[in-house]
C-alpha cells in the first residue's frame, strides 16, 4: 500500500515523463488507486481554492456532489478515450492502464488553485486568467498524449487525437471544470 508522500513521488516523475516508471504504472493493475487519489487531491484542491476565496451557503453539498461529479467525468473521459483507441486506431489497451494514465495526468488539474488565488490576491484580469488556464488544459493534453506515446507506442496522431477526445469530454462533463469555462 502506498502512502501519500509516495504517490507524491510518482506523480512528480510522472511529470518528467520517466519511461520506466510510465510502464511501472501501466503494468501494475494496482495503480488505478493511486491515480483515484490524485484526481481526488486535485478537484479538493479546486474547491478548498474556492471555499477560500468565496463563501457558499451549501458548501458540502458542492463539494460533495462536485468532487464524485468530478471523478465520474474523468472515468467517462477515459472510458471516452479508450474507445477512440480500441475501436478507431484499433490498438489493443487495458482500460484500467489507460484510466490510470489518465488519473495521473489529472493531477496538473490541480494548478487551477493556484489561479482562484492568485486571482483573489493579485486581482488578475479575465484574460490572464484565460491564458492560464488555456495553458493548464494545453499542458494536460501534452502530457497524456506524451505517456501514451512512451507507455503504449503508439504514433503521435493517434496519441494527440484521443488526449483531445479525453479534454473535450472532461471539459463537457466535468461540473467542477464548467465553473472555469
Amino acid at each position: 500500500m502506498s502512502t501519500f508522500s509516495d504517490v507524491w513521488k510518482k506523480f512528480q516523475a510522472f511529470l518528467r515523463f520517466n519511461p520506466a516508471l510510465i510502464q511501472n504504472i501501466i503494468n501494475d493493475r494496482y495503480e488505478s488507486g493511486n491515480a483515484f487519489l490524485i484526481v481526488l487531491t486535485s478537484l479538493t484542491s479546486i474547491y478548498t481554492a474556492l471555499f477560500i476565496t468565496t463563501r457558499f451557503s451549501n458548501f458540502l453539498d458542492v463539494v460533495f456532489y462536485g468532487i464524485l461529479d468530478g471523478a465520474f467525468a474523468w472515468i467517462i473521459s477515459s472510458l471516452g478515450m479508450w474507445f477512440i483507441l480500441s475501436r478507431v486506431f484499433k490498438e489493443n489497451l487495458d482500460i484500467n492502464a489507460v484510466s490510470t494514465i489518465t488519473g495521473y495526468a489529472h493531477g496538473i488539474v490541480a494548478s487551477i488553485s493556484l489561479i482562484i488565488f492568485l486571482q483573489n490576491y493579485l486581482n488578475l484580469s479575465a484574460r490572464i486568467i484565460e491564458i492560464s488556464i488555456l495553458g493548464i488544459f494545453l499542458w494536460l493534453f501534452y502530457t497524456i498524449s506524451r505517456s501514451l506515446e512512451i507507455g503504449f507506442f503508439i504514433e503521435k496522431r493517434s496519441s494527440r487525437i484521443a488526449s483531445s477526445v479525453f479534454i473535450i469530454i472532461l471539459i463537457w462533463t466535468s461540473g467542477p471544470l464548467k465553473i472555469f469555462f
